[in-house]
């Protein structure tokens, strides 16, 4: 359990040893097969390694909801509570809480469940107080890596689109709000429309509401493609990055992203409310917003599809993303995110795994990376606390101090 300093590091700038935004400690209590975790951390990146189903997932899936969302495996609530805990009725809730450290100071960051009567939510608190869901993006952000990523964005133009809104949020943290009542409204349109006689001025009242919410959640999607677009201009034409994974283009298609850039805002809110109104008597007619946008990801030098290419390729360019979105978080809006990378290097050969540990150690936020196989870091050229599961769950009851390496 040693860290690891390489000659490496001495020829290649901008490493970065000691990460500007950091977790330093982590508890977890009755989440998933964690019943009492607690893990003091320092301020350099972190492995966690040992054997399969040991719970090496689940710590970086409760770090992942310390952002607005359902996290990394979008799991329901209530599916975080440990097995032995849903039998024993003594105790029925979870938590999550850490101390996050960042130029802005030191924040106490918790979330966890919430039972009142038959309603179950999830709530947060920063630094004791209780706060939106939301607001949990203005502290930190949070952005990951997993195997399963893959899969699911190809399985649906839907896939796609959600996690076009997960990287949209971290630029705008009310984003997520903004597509979570968009969706509420248009069910409630939807049942209203159900009724033998609807309401019309509360249509009406829905219907302009879904129509702002349309332009709002499609323009800040576009914002998020442009800024990648200049950072790729600006700075990874000829970079590091784009020398050793794909260079990834990302567009946004639809009737409504089509008339946003021609005509005013306000014209085209105008216009989604007319094709709502009309859609009334409709069922058939479709009505053009953010849930029937095309999102096309692909390769600039071969103009290749994500669908088309190869599965390799696909890891790839979502690995490309997730650290272009994270240079852009660094560097414009200086909020660097913990990047969560979840048995990602035994998908890469060994350049691609050099190139990734590279770019990662550039960045000023602490990343949290899974394996089976500690050697895999060997080469890994800054400072990293590896941290075995494992023995940290048999033999220090779940307790995981940080001292130079050791316990």
């Amino acid at each position: 359990m040693n860290n690891n300093i390489l000659s490496l590091k001495e020829n290649i700038p901008d490493i970065k040893d000691a990460k500007t935004f950091y977790i330093k400690k982590v508890s977890l209590k009755n989440f998933r097969n964690h019943i009492n975790l607690n893990l003091n951390l320092t301020n350099s990146s972190i492995l966690i390694y040992g054997g399969n189903g040991i719970g090496k997932t689940n710590i970086l899936e409760a770090i992942s909801l310390l952002n607005q969302g359902k996290g990394l495996r979008k799991a329901n609530i209530e599916n975080f509570l440990n097995q032995e805990k849903i039998i024993d009725i003594t105790t029925k809730t979870w938590g999550v809480n850490v101390d996050f450290v960042s130029p802005n100071g030191k924040f106490n960051i918790g979330t966890g469940l919430k039972k009142t009567g038959s309603n179950k939510s999830r709530i947060a608190k920063i630094n004791s107080d209780y706060t939106p869901l939301s607001s949990l993006g203005e502290i930190l952000n949070i952005s990951w890596i997993t195997p399963q990523i893959c899969v699911l964005i190809l399985s649906s133009m839907s896939e796609k689109r959600r996690f076009i809104d997960r990287l949209t949020m971290s630029i705008d943290n009310l984003h997520l709000n903004r597509v979570y009542k968009y969706d509420k409204l248009f069910r409630q349109r939807n049942k209203i429309l159900m009724q033998p006689n609807s309401d019309k001025t509360w249509l009406d009242t829905v219907e302009s509401q879904i129509s702002e919410l349309s332009i709002s959640i499609i323009a800040r999607r576009l914002d998020l493609i442009e800024e990648l677009e200049n950072l790729y201009d600006i700075q990874l034409k000829n970079n590091h990055l784009t020398e050793h994974f794909p260079s990834v283009g990302i567009t946004i298609n639809g009737k409504i992203e089509q008339l946003l850039n021609e005509k005013p805002a306000v014209e085209v809110e105008d216009y989604i409310k007319s094709e709502l109104k009309k859609s009334r008597s409709d069922f058939e007619l479709s009505v053009s917003g953010p849930n029937n946008s095309i999102i096309e990801i692909f390769n600039r030098i071969d103009n290749k599809n994500l669908d088309t290419s190869s599965t390799g390729e696909q890891k790839l360019i979502l690995i490309s993303i997730i650290l272009s979105h994270a240079r852009l978080l660094d560097e414009k809006f200086n909020m660097a995110p913990i990047l969560l990378l979840d048995d990602i290097i035994e998908h890469l050969d060994k350049k691609h795994r050099k190139a990734l540990f590279l770019e990662v150690s550039k960045l000023n936020a602490q990343s949290w990376f899974t394996s089976t196989d500690m050697d895999a870091f060997l080469e890994y050229p800054s400072l990293i606390d590896k941290i075995n599961l494992q023995e940290i769950k048999e033999n220090f009851d779940g307790n995981y101090h940080f001292r130079y390496g050791d316990i």
